[in-house]
C-alpha cells in the first residue's frame, strides 16, 4: 500500500502533489487537507511545523497557534479513513535527507530547517528525535522569543521573528553585512547542536538556507573558526524544500521519539 505523503508548514502546505496556503484556522485546514488527498487506504506520514505528542496531537505550535491542543493525528485518520502518523517538520526533513538526500551513510547526524522558525531534529543509529535547537539560548541575546523566553537562536535566524523586527520580508534583505551576520549567529547554533549530540554531519534547509546561497561561504567560513574541537560536515539540504513530504512518506515505518 502506497504512503500518502503530507507537509503542513506555517505558511504552506503540501498534500502528495497539491500545494496550498496553510490556514491558520484547524476546522478549515482539515477540509483542504480532505480534499487534496487522493483515495486510498494506505497509511498516512505528516510532517507538521510544531511540536506533537506520540499519538498526534499538537503539543506547541508558534506559526500555529489555533492548533495547539488539537488532535490533528486523531482528526486526519478519522476524515481520510486511513492510518495516520504525524511527526515535527524537522524530523520528517531529517527522515527524507537520511534516506534520500544529503545524509546518507551518517547514523549520528542532524537536520537543521531555516525558515519561518527554526526547526531541528538528530538521528541516533536507527532513532529519530525532535529537538529544541532553534530554542537554544545564545549569551548576549537580549530579544524576546515567541515561545516565552529570552535570547533564543530562532530570534536572530528564524525568518518570522527576523522580519518582524526589520519591518520587511525577510528575502527582500540583499545587505551583504547582514547576511554575515547571520552567518556568525547560525555558525554558533549549528556548532552547539551538533557539539551536544556528537553529530558527525548537519545537513541545513529550509527556504533561507535554500534561497540565499551567499550565505554558505560565510558560514563556512565562521565554522571553521569555532569548530576546532570535533570536525562535522555542515550540508546543504540535497532534497530542497522536498524534504519534509519525502521524509513523511517514511514516517509510519520510522522509529521516532517526539
Amino acid at each position: 500500500m502506497e504512503t500518502l505523503a503530507i507537509d503542513i508548514g506555517g505558511t504552506w502546505t503540501r498534500v502528495a502533489t497539491a500545494r496550498f496556503a496553510t490556514d491558520p484556522v484547524y476546522e478549515r485546514q482539515i477540509e483542504r487537507v480532505i480534499e487534496a488527498a487522493p483515495p486510498g487506504d494506505g497509511p498516512a506520514g505528516v510532517s507538521f511545523g510544531g511540536r506533537v505528542t506520540p499519538e498526534g496531537a499538537v503539543r506547541v505550535a508558534l506559526n500555529l497557534r489555533a492548533y495547539e491542543g488539537r488532535p490533528l493525528g486523531a482528526d486526519l485518520a478519522a476524515a481520510l479513513g486511513r492510518p495516520v502518523r504525524v511527526a515535527h517538520d524537522a524530523t520528517c526533513g531529517l527522515l527524507g535527507e537520511a534516506t534520500a538526500g544529503a545524509l546518507r551513510g551518517y547514523d549520528r547526524c542532524g537536520y537543521l530547517t531555516l525558515s519561518t522558525g527554526v526547526g531541528a531534529a538528530v538521528r541516533l543509529g536507527e532513532t529519530f528525535l525532535t529537538t529544541e535547537a532553534g530554542h537554544q539560548l545564545v549569551a548576549g541575546n537580549e530579544l524576546p522569543c515567541d515561545c516565552g523566553q529570552t535570547g533564543c537562536l530562532q530570534t536572530l535566524t528564524g525568518g518570522a521573528a527576523l522580519s518582524r523586527r526589520l519591518g520587511r520580508p525577510l528575502e527582500s534583505v540583499d545587505d551583504p553585512a547582514f547576511w554575515r551576520r547571520y552567518a556568525a549567529d547560525l555558525a554558533l547554533g549549528v556548532a552547539n547542536f551538533a557539539l551536544a549530540a556528537g553529530l558527525s554531519a548537519v545537513a541545513v534547509g529550509g527556504s533561507i538556507a535554500l534561497r540565499r546561497a551567499e550565505l554558505w561561504p560565510s558560514l563556512r567560513a565562521a565554522l571553521a573558526r569555532i569548530l576546532t574541537y570535533q570536525p562535522v560536515a555542515v550540508l546543504p539540504a540535497a532534497l530542497g524544500e522536498s524534504a519534509p513530504l519525502i521524509g513523511a512518506a517514511a514516517l509510519p515505518a520510522a522509529t521516532v521519539l517526539h
